[in-house]
């Protein structure tokens, strides 16, 4: 073995020595559990806010659903309306062309 291989070797060995005297301690397990709290309150707020868009999103589907229909229903009108008026003036010029 090489001097260097020794020296990764000492400083894994190091390694292990400190990560099994955090285990001892609590310490690791307070860190991850630390780690995990933060996480699942992150997740908490992306969560929310996905809901939120979600929400807005529907909301907004649904405003312009109602829109259409109304608009949908204003053409119809619209257009028996005008079938109205075009029979009514028709007529009027009609009469009016038999009286001139």
């Amino acid at each position: 073995m090489s001097v260097n291989h020794l020296w990764i070797a000492a400083a894994g060995a190091a390694a292990a020595g400190c990560v099994a005297g955090l285990a001892q301690s609590g310490i690791l397990h307070k860190g991850a559990v630390a780690v995990t709290s933060c996480g699942m309150r992150v997740a908490d707020a992306v969560s929310a806010e996905t809901q939120n868009i979600v929400d807005d999103a529907s909301d907004t589907v649904a405003e312009a659903r109602r829109k259409s229909k109304i608009d949908a229903e204003v053409r119809e009108r619209v257009a028996a309306e005008t079938e109205r008026i075009r029979k009514e003036v028709t007529a009027e010029i009609d009469a009016a062309g038999a009286e001139a």
